[in-house]
């Protein structure tokens, strides 16, 4: 049972950084599949209560949904009350104007068109348009912003093209506002500066020129699709085959054993490079000099991915979640925030480093360790028996 909100997005952000971003989740959940029908004004009104998870090319939520809203599918459409977050990954997301996400949306989309209300948007796609009122702040990487609407707070963007709606006494458009406008701050990345119109952005205008060749959006997209890929196989292999391999005893994590967690990932990619060089200069094991290479080329491979799934047994065991469809959608939004922390400048690539040293130093732990886990836990077995005879 949920007492608390949540205030981060996952505990990810506390080991490494907080990305201060509010996290809201449904209190006493009891079922996740239960949908309870109220009456109002005696017309029938299904209420999801619980977190909603949807799988499907065309989804549209047109009923309330009293938690936090997980989709993947090729379009959505948002014309009801999300009383948590949005986690949406889909090729077109449109929050019409009856839509309102209570609190945060993060979307990964191609086409993200906002008609509604968002508390926060924190998205990555080429089109971006906000005809609505996103309450306080955008935090976004895409080609086109369209701002048609309001935006309460600040606007962090790195786009290529920024536009704004002006004042029109003839043209029809969809926008509530009468022109696009920013209450607080504007701080963009680009090539170069961009035309800003005057009297949209009440703050400043802050604008840092990109070092080097822009990322293009789609490697952008392949990147976390990569990652999460790789963190969904990784996750079901450790499911299926050898859940010890992957999956570190959470309630057993003290600080002695991170610390061997640590130096084991540290001494292994060491030890193993000098057992390359050596078998590569002796003549009859230089054939395995590629083998042990391939050996460490997975371990650094799936280093990474082993991080997420820790973190995220670390959150499931918090929130004592213990069904496998939520721990699934919850490795799916650690994934999404560990990638986007790797994005900031200089932290990304500490980040990277100390998750590929704890991926290593999980595997490397649970295989070394094993023999004397189990001596431990029969020391305690024969310590338990002699009190048990006095």
């Amino acid at each position: 049972m949920l007492k608390n909100k949540i205030k981060t997005i996952f505990l990810i952000a506390l080991l490494i950084i907080s990305l201060f971003l509010p996290i809201v989740n449904a209190e006493n959940e009891t079922d996740t599949n239960q949908a309870v029908p109220i009456n109002e004004t005696q017309n029938e009104v299904t209420i999801k209560d619980g977190d909603e998870y949807i799988f499907e090319d065309n989804a549209t939520i047109d009923y309330p949904v009293d938690g936090n809203l997980f989709i993947f599918a090729n379009n959505v459409t948002i014309t009801s009350q999300i009383g948590g977050d949005a986690f949406i990954i889909a090729d077109t997301i449109n929050v019409e104007e009856d839509g309102y996400i209570l609190s945060n949306l993060f979307a990964c989309s191609n086409t993200i068109n906002i008609k509604g209300s968002v508390y926060n948007v924190y998205s990555i796609g080429d089109t971006l348009t906000i005809d609505g009122f996103v309450y306080r702040d955008i935090r976004n990487i895409c080609n086109n912003l369209n701002i048609n609407g309001m935006i309460g707070r600040n606007v962090f963007t790195d786009c290529s093209s920024l536009n704004f709606k002006e004042q029109s006494n003839t043209e029809e458009t969809s926008s509530i506002t009468s022109i696009g406008s920013i209450q607080g701050n504007l701080n963009y990345f680009s090539k170069e500066e961009l035309s800003i119109p005057d009297g949209h952005v009440s703050g400043n205008i802050n604008f840092s020129q990109l070092l080097g060749v822009q990322q293009n959006i789609s490697d952008y997209i392949y990147s976390l699709g990569a990652i999460i890929v790789s963190a969904i196989i990784l996750w079901l292999i450790g499911l299926w085959i050898s859940p010890r391999l992957i999956h570190n005893d959470i309630k057993k994590l003290s600080p002695k054993k991170a610390l061997q967690i640590i130096g084991l990932g540290i001494l292994v990619p060491i030890v193993l490079t000098l057992l390359s060089i050596i078998i590569l200069i002796i003549p009859i094991t230089s054939q395995l000099f590629v083998l042990l290479l391939c050996v460490l080329a997975v371990l650094f491979f799936i280093s990474t991915s082993v991080t997420i799934i820790n973190i995220n047994d670390i959150i499931c065991d918090k929130l004592k979640i213990t069904q496998n469809m939520q721990k699934l959608g919850f490795l799916i939004l650690s994934t999404l925030v560990f990638w986007l922390l790797t994005l900031i400048p200089y932290l990304g690539l500490v980040i990277s480093f100390i998750a590929i040293i704890w991926g290593i130093g999980s595997i490397s732990y649970s295989l070394l360790i094993k023999e004397n886990n189990n001596t431990q836990v029969k020391t305690d077995k024969k310590e338990q028996k002699k009190i048990d005879k006095s």
